[in-house]
């Protein structure tokens, strides 16, 4: 059991990937990379002893019990899809489950594998336009909504094991803003590639190394920089929610406010109090009627108090998706419009945390220490190609900024002083950038 407990602390560590090859000669790719713990399917078992002895983990991916009953004791881990089961006696577990059958209170690592493909889409037949989100901005594809809830709620390691959609070559681009999307909300996602890259990158072909190679570097980038995890997202803006206030659902008010790049916390609505509302100008409680007595007379306290609070209308019930989805459908959005008109009135133009200017495609999450002495603004470009003078607006005042980017060195940022705080210009970005201000 020791050897066991082990293993599940290392495993929190774990820089995970679906391995794509069952020939030992592959491992030779993860020479100097941070990826450190192989999910290996049942062809490539064999595997596992070459992968051991080059320090990494090796998990084994079942998706029944009697193939659970198959898996060899020299494994790390057992990762699970499709439902809880048990391997090799000692054998720590890792869950990939679907959102419904999530059990967020557990410790240890826990993942999903649904999950959107993180971009920008555009139609493949006839004119090639932008989809457009209900906000009426352009719909940015992200799971960083949903990572926000999962993050207020636990603190253990969780991972995105969402696969590239298939039939599809995908450049290093989208991968990196696959792992970017995790990333910056203090998640893992599973690196999995497209049958295309795996194989062109197994034959050595230029243009897959190149991409393999901007992977690494983002990946390096975030693990370099674990210390983030430990701060908090800072937002004036909170939004109570629970599973039936649409907390596992990809598309909901969280994404719908991140793509405006409007600072929000995610807050569960059982720990709804004074405290968690501390420094909270606008909330949005969803499902007011379904509160505590104590809980509603809360809200009441903290609007008399000059909170503006944001509500549905009387009976007001987010949409719930069919069996299966986590996503909202259009005719879900046709629901949410009807908070979404006070909610947009009540957050348009105003400043809590920061504001983003030239930004259009790209998201930001702003993160600070206790005392608000350090900050770090995430930012994570889905469009493709680089974005350039981006304004931040952040609050508090900062004597230092500098950016830094998974390609290059630390840049020092000039900074000015604005009456919302600190003002930062950023001539340009490629994918994934973070702005520390200290």
């Amino acid at each position: 059991m020791l050897a066991a407990t082990a293993v599940a602390v290392t495993l929190a560590g774990c820089v995970p990937m679906r391995w794509i090859s069952a020939d030992p000669a592959s491992l030779t790719l993860l020479k100097d990379s941070p990826v450190n713990c192989l999910l290996l399917e049942e062809p490539q078992w064999a595997l596992a002893p070459a992968v051991r002895e080059r320090g990494l983990l090796a998990l084994a991916v079942v998706r029944s019990a009697e193939q659970a009953r198959r898996v060899p004791a020299r494994f790390d881990a057992l990762v699970t899809e499709g439902g809880r089961l048990a391997g090799p006696a000692g054998l720590p577990v890792v869950a990939l489950a679907a959102r419904r059958d999530l059990h967020l209170e557990e410790k240890g690592v826990a993942g999903t594998t649904q999950g959107v493909w993180p971009g920008i889409e555009v139609e493949h037949s006839g004119p090639k336009t932008t989809e457009a989100a209900p906000t009426g901005s352009a719909w940015i594809h992200t799971n960083t909504g949903f990572l926000r809830y999962v993050h207020a709620v636990r603190s253990g390691t969780f991972w995105m094991a969402n696969t590239p959609p298939p039939g599809t070559e995908w450049d290093g681009t989208r991968y990196a803003v696959a792992i970017a999307d995790a990333a910056t909300v203090g998640a893992r996602w599973v690196v999995s590639l497209d049958d295309s890259f795996r194989k062109r990158l197994l034959a050595g072909e230029e243009k897959a190394a190149a991409d393999w190679t901007k992977i690494q570097q983002h990946l390096r980038f975030y693990e370099n920089n674990t210390a983030w995890k430990s701060m908090q997202p800072f937002a004036e803006l909170a939004l109570v929610q629970d599973l039936q206030a649409g907390a596992y659902v990809t598309g909901n008010l969280l994404d719908m406010l991140a793509v405006l790049n409007t600072p929000v916390r995610a807050m569960q609505s059982r720990e709804l109090t004074e405290t968690k509302l501390d420094g909270t100008k606008v909330t949005v409680a969803i499902h007011p009627q379904s509160y505590t007595e104590d809980q509603r007379s809360l809200i009441e306290k903290f609007a008399l108090k000059g909170g503006k609070v944001v509500t549905g209308e009387k009976g007001f019930s987010m949409p719930e998706p069919a069996d299966g989805q986590f996503t909202f459908t259009k005719e879900d959005y046709k629901q949410l419009e009807k908070i979404w008109p006070e909610l947009h009135l009540a957050v348009q133009r105003k400043n809590f945390g920061v504001r983003m200017f030239n930004v259009s495609g790209t998201l930001s999450y702003l993160m600070r220490n206790a005392d608000g002495s350090k900050a770090v603004l995430h930012l994570v470009n889905y469009t493709g190609y680089p974005v350039e003078s981006v304004t931040a607006f952040v609050q508090g005042k900062y004597k230092s900024a500098k950016l830094l980017t998974p390609e290059g060195e630390p840049r020092k940022l000039e900074i000015y002083d604005t009456p919302e705080g600190t003002g930062i210009e950023i001539d340009q970005m490629n994918t994934a950038a973070a702005v520390v201000l200290e």
